[in-house]
């Protein structure tokens, strides 16, 4: 039986890698650099999922373990905002 956080990581990080392509072909298109602030914070969203889905599916940890994903994952999501805080700035 699949787990429901399984499921729904996994929405979330395809949705996230979907993002992040779209944006680039916005960039691509517009050449627009604001457009990479917001390709570079999909693809790290993604790459958090990413991080997460391994952590899910890899042997128990321990509680030191995951206190360590805990950091890394609230550390990505602060990048993730600064990003997306570049992206919001215009001249």
């Amino acid at each position: 039986m699949v787990a429901i956080e399984n499921v729904v990581l996994a929405a979330v990080s395809v949705f996230a890698l979907a993002l992040t392509v779209i944006s680039l072909f916005a960039f691509r298109r517009t050449r627009d650099a604001h457009l990479l602030f917001l390709a570079a914070a999909f693809g790290v969203f993604f790459v958090k999922g990413i991080v997460l889905t391994i952590a899910l599916f890899s042997a128990p940890l321990t509680l030191e373990q995951y206190g360590r994903i805990f950091v890394l994952s609230g550390a990505l999501d602060l990048v993730i905002l600064g990003l997306f805080y570049g992206f919001t700035l215009r001249r």
